[in-house]
Formats: structure tokens, sequence, C-alpha cells
């Protein structure tokens, strides 16, 4: 999970307050988001959803609020309900450089920590307890459905992963180049990527550049 851009000027049909999922807001939300979910950071195809980050149960009066509409996959909206409302608000926080997001490969289970410079919120804990549920399932053994959803995130990280690493023991330009576009805004799990590169010297000097997504 990333701090999300988000485009200052609505949507035109927001304003007849008759949906919040109409074409002009989901072609902007996927421009915005790149086609991926807000949450997990997959790319969404025709998987996806307009979810409200304050849920429509809680907040009615944010239904049609611009700023509280992004673009997520069926899987991140189902886990999130009308259950977490008081998450960090993406576009206005570096959730990168705030919450450590590794994978802890010999548990098989993602690792979220609070690393922010102030003490830690209700926010930023609802986050990590909303990215926990995400990741690593509700109860001791995934279901079906979220053990192929870690698969996934695994796979993608794994791929990135050998890159650094034959990086590191042969830099390449090749190599170079395809780490580089492996950290574009328009590609998958840049929260864990991030932790990667940040915790290597060698690798941040080189791809320190690559990995400020969305700041301001």
């Amino acid at each position: 999970m990333i701090r999300i851009y988000k485009h200052l000027t609505e949507p035109a049909s927001l304003a007849t307050h008759q949906s919040y999922n109409g074409e002009d807001i989901v072609r902007q939300l996927r421009a915005d988001q790149h086609g991926k979910c807000y949450l997990c950071e997959r790319f969404t195809v025709t998987d996806f959803q307009v979810e409200h980050h304050k849920s429509q149960a809680k907040h009615t009066d944010l239904t049609y609020c611009w700023n509280n509409l992004f673009l997520s996959c069926s899987y991140c909206n189902g886990k999130k309900s009308d259950s977490f409302d008081n998450m960090v608000n993406p576009p206005e926080n570096n959730i990168e450089e705030n919450i450590e997001q590794r994978l802890d490969f010999n548990n098989s289970k993602a690792v979220f920590k609070y690393v922010g410079e102030e003490a830690i919120n209700e926010e930023y804990k609802e986050t990590i307890s909303f990215l926990n549920r995400v990741f690593n399932g509700t109860n001791k053994l995934r279901t079906v459905r979220e053990q192929q959803f870690y698969n996934y995130v695994l796979r993608g990280i794994n791929s990135f992963q050998k890159l650094v690493v034959d990086w590191l023991l042969a830099p390449t330009k090749e190599l170079d180049d395809a780490i580089r576009q492996s950290l574009g805004i328009d590609k998958e799990l840049l929260g864990f990527k991030y932790w990667i590169i940040k915790s290597n010297g060698q690798l941040l000097k080189a791809f320190g550049e690559n990995i400020k997504w969305n700041k301001q």
C-alpha cells in the first residue's frame, strides 16, 4: 500500500448525486491509480469496484464525495466492508514510508510494522490491522481464496527479489533497466518493493530515485 495520487477535478457525473460509479468516475480512478487496487496494489482488469474509503453505511454524507472514492479489487473491498472506516487517507500520507511492508518467507506471511517518526495513531493501527487481514487472512489457516492471493503476491515479490539479487551479484544494464521498470508507478506491489530497495545501501543508492512515487 502506497500513497495514492488523486486528480483534483472531480468527474462531472458526481455532481448529479445519482451514481458514484459512473463511467467518467471509473475512467479517472483507473487513470489515477494506474489500474491498480489502492489497497493491495494488484492490477484490476474487470475485477474492480468503486470503493468508499469511509463506508456508505456509516458515512452517507460522503457517498458522492470524490475524495472518498477509490478503485478497489473485490477481494479487498470484501475484506474491508464497513469495518475499517478510520484507515489513513491514501492521498495525504506517505504510507510506504510509515509502514514497513515485507514478506516473511519462512513463515509464509506478510509483516507490517509502523516506523513513522511520530507516535502511531489509531489510523495507522487500523491500516495495519486491515493489511494483515488482506495478506494473511482472518484465521490461522488461510481459505483457498486467501492462499491464492498470497501465492500471487509471493510470485511477484520473488520475481523482483531475483532481479535484485542478480544485480547485486553482477550488475548489468539489462538488470538495471529491469529493476527500474519494475519500480514504475504503474507496477504492482510497490510498498513491498520499496522496503526491499530501502533495506540495502547499495540498492538505495542506485534506485532511490525510483521509489519516490506520488510524493508532494
